[in-house]
C-alpha cells in the first residue's frame, strides 16, 4: 500500500475517494487545522474502510480526537524522545489498541535494535532503503475537485446531495451550471433558490453532459481554449451520428468520449494515466487509451474533417451506411452548437 501525505484542503476535499482503499494508507499531515468537518471527513474515510495515519505525531492531546479512526501512529525519532515513545506502545498494549507504530527516520542499526527492543510494528529510514524520487507532471487540487465531479456524475445512480455538495465548492462550477440552466429553461422567469434545485431541475439525462461542459471548461482554462471547443465539437457530433441506426446503441457514451478525447493535452499527462483514475466503463478506457472498439470508430468519424484521416474512415463510412452528407451536416450542426454553448 502507498502512504499518501494529504493536507487539510485535501481532506475536505475528500481527495482519497480518488483511490481505492485497498491501495492507499492515508496519512495525516501535522500542519492540518483540527476541525468538526475535517473529523467527520476523516470519519468517513474510515467507515468506507481506508487506513488512515497520524503523521509526525507530537504527543499533543489535541490529535486524540482522531484516535477512534486511524490504524497508524508515526513518530520521528528525531523529534520525540524515546522515553515518549515506550509510553505510547505500553499505552497502547495496555489498552489492547489496534493502533500500529511506525518508527520513522530510522538511519542506523543501533536505532533499529533500540527501538526493536520496544516490539515497534514498523520501520522507516535510510538505513533499510534510501527514498527514490520520481518526477512528472501532477494534476492540482482544484483540478482534482472537477475530476472527482466527473466521478460523481457519470455513476450509476446519482447522488445529487454529493453533486451539491463538490459543485458548492466552486464558484466557477457554481456559476456555470446556474448559466446552463437559464438557457434550458424554456421560459426565462424560473426561479432558482438553490444549487440542488438547480442540478434537480436538469435532471438525470442533462446532468451528466451538462457537468462534463462545466468541468472540461474549468480543466481546460489553462490551455488553449480551442482544445476545449475542439472536444466539444466532437461530444456533440458523436452523439449526433448515434442517432444512425448503426450507432444508436452507443449514444448514452458518445458525448462523454468525445469530450474527454482531448484530456490528455489539457492536462498534459498521457491518456493511460488519467483513465485509471475515472471508474468509466472499459469501452470508454478502451477508446481512449488504445484507440479500439466501437467507440473509438466513432470517435475517428467526429474527427474526420479536422484533419485529413485515414482509410478507416472511408471503411467506417461504407460499413456502417453513413453518407458523407449525413456526416457533413452533423459536423455543422456541431460546430454551431459548440461555438454557442456559453
Amino acid at each position: 500500500m502507498a502512504f499518501i501525505n494529504f493536507d487539510e484542503f485535501t481532506l475536505l476535499q475528500n481527495s482519497p475517494l480518488l483511490f481505492s482503499p485497498k491501495d492507499i494508507v492515508v496519512e495525516i499531515i501535522e500542519t492540518v487545522n483540527i476541525s468538526d468537518e475535517l473529523v467527520f471527513n476523516v470519519a468517513q474515510l474510515h467507515k468506507k474502510g481506508y487506513v488512515i495515519a497520524l503523521d509526525n505525531y507530537d504527543f499533543e492531546s489535541k490529535w486524540e480526537v482522531f484516535f477512534p479512526y486511524i490504524s497508524i501512529i508515526k513518530v520521528n525519532i528525531e523529534q520525540v524522545t524515546f522515553t515518549q515513545i515506550e509510553g505510547l506502545k505500553k499505552c497502547l498494549l495496555l489498552t489492547n489498541s489496534h493502533i500500529k507504530i511506525i518508527a520513522e527516520r530510522i538511519e542506523t542499526n543501533q536505532q533499529y535494535q533500540q527501538f526493536k527492543a520496544l516490539a515497534i510494528d514498523y520501520y522507516q529510514g535510510y538505513f533499510f532503503h534510501k527514498p527514490e524520487i520520481k518526477s512528472g507532471t501532477s494534476i492540482s487540487p482544484l483540478k482534482v475537485n472537477l475530476i472527482q465531479l466527473f466521478l460523481e456524475a457519470y455513476k450509476p445512480h446519482l447522488d445529487f446531495n454529493q453533486l451539491t455538495e463538490i459543485i458548492s465548492r466552486d464558484v466557477t462550477l457554481v456559476s456555470g451550471i446556474l448559466k446552463l440552466v437559464n438557457s434550458a429553461a424554456e421560459c426565462g422567469n424560473i426561479e432558482i433558490t438553490s444549487i440542488k434545485q438547480a442540478i434537480t431541475y436538469l435532471g438525470t439525462d442533462k446532468i451528466k453532459p451538462y457537468v462534463a461542459i462545466i468541468s472540461m471548461s474549468a480543466l481546460s482554462s489553462e490551455s488553449s481554449p480551442e482544445l476545449f471547443i475542439e472536444s466539444l465539437v466532437r461530444a456533440k457530433m458523436m452523439e449526433l451520428i448515434t442517432k444512425e441506426k448503426s450507432f444508436s446503441h452507443l449514444k448514452e457514451k458518445a458525448f462523454l468520449t468525445g469530450i474527454l478525447s482531448n484530456l490528455d493535452a489539457i492536462l498534459n499527462l498521457p491518456m493511460a494515466d488519467i483513465v485509471k483514475s475515472f471508474l468509466f466503463s472499459s469501452d470508454i478506457k478502451l477508446a481512449l487509451s488504445e484507440q479500439q472498439g466501437e467507440l473509438s470508430e466513432l470517435l475517428t468519424l467526429a474527427k474526420h474533417y479536422e484533419v485529413s484521416t485515414s482509410k478507416r474512415v472511408t471503411r467506417s463510412i461504407d460499413s456502417n451506411k453513413i453518407s458523407e452528407t449525413r456526416l457533413l451536416n452533423c459536423y455543422y450542426d456541431a460546430l454551431k452548437w459548440g461555438m454557442n454553448i456559453f
